[in-house]
């Protein structure tokens, strides 16, 4: 394998499992990140992890302080609300644009989105419904037909990502997140450009609520059990052969 390509996959490996980790609340706001720790837990040298860490900083996952730390960032309700704000005023207009250029066989692979979405509901899977829910996004933004909008949607879109998870871990939020996107799609189905976005703002407008709630009863919700420790582990093997010292 080439040697980029291969170190491109471990610090994206090790970057998405952190990811994962602290959108799920398993690495806590303020907690340090230290890059010993990181290479020992994953088995790699300081190059990838460091590279991993740029990235997360970019994402609004940790934040650089002064003396080289590294830590899970920490949001305020004031800053989730702001980014919420711009986020849902982008979608909707995705939304809105998308439900106009919607062909059928583009709508189609919409809807077996939707289906794993209530495959994975009912097997109560919530990181393969998060994926399905994020891909569902990702659809309609891309096919806006806006080239300005839709890196403006993703970079917002990533922002919200660990918020996700702290949503959907509360009881009965997953149930409500489907139907909300089965009106979406409905929508959608209708090519109906008003309705698109009202539901899509809808839908951002509770889930923003159900992040305050969050934050204001002061404890991380536990809907579901995770196997972070366990897909680490096999993020380490899987890595082992690719390993750049």
């Amino acid at each position: 394998m080439n040697k980029n390509k291969a170190f491109n996959q471990i610090w994206m490996s090790i970057a998405q499992d952190l990811k994962e980790s602290i959108a799920k609340g398993e690495l806590k706001p303020g907690q340090r990140l230290k890059i010993d720790e990181v290479t020992d837990r994953y088995g790699v040298s300081n190059t990838p992890v460091r590279e991993a860490f740029r990235y997360l900083a970019t994402q609004g996952f940790v934040e650089n302080i002064p003396r080289r730390k590294v830590i899970v960032k920490e949001y305020t309700l004031k800053e989730i609300e702001d980014i919420y704000a711009i986020h849902t005023v982008i979608e909707g207009l995705a939304a809105k644009l998308a439900a106009q250029y919607y062909k059928e066989k583009e709508l189609k692979k919409l809807e077996e989105v939707y289906r794993r979405m209530e495959k994975c509901f009912r097997e109560g899977n919530l990181a393969k419904y998060i994926q399905a829910d994020k891909e569902f996004h990702e659809s309609f933004i891309g096919r806006s037909g806006n080239l300005l909008l839709v890196p403006l949607a993703e970079n917002f879109s990533s922002l919200i990502e660990r918020f996700r998870f702290m949503t959907l871990r509360l009881p009965k939020r997953a149930g409500e997140s489907l139907s909300e996107h089965k009106r979406i799609l409905t929508a959608f189905r209708k090519h109906e450009p008003t309705a698109a976005e009202k539901e899509v703002k809808n839908h951002l407008v509770l889930s923003l609520e159900c992040v305050k709630h969050v934050y204001g009863s002061g404890t991380t919700p536990c809907f579901l059990q995770t196997e972070s420790l366990g897909n680490s582990l096999r993020l380490r093997d899987k890595m082992t052969s690719l390993v750049i010292r």
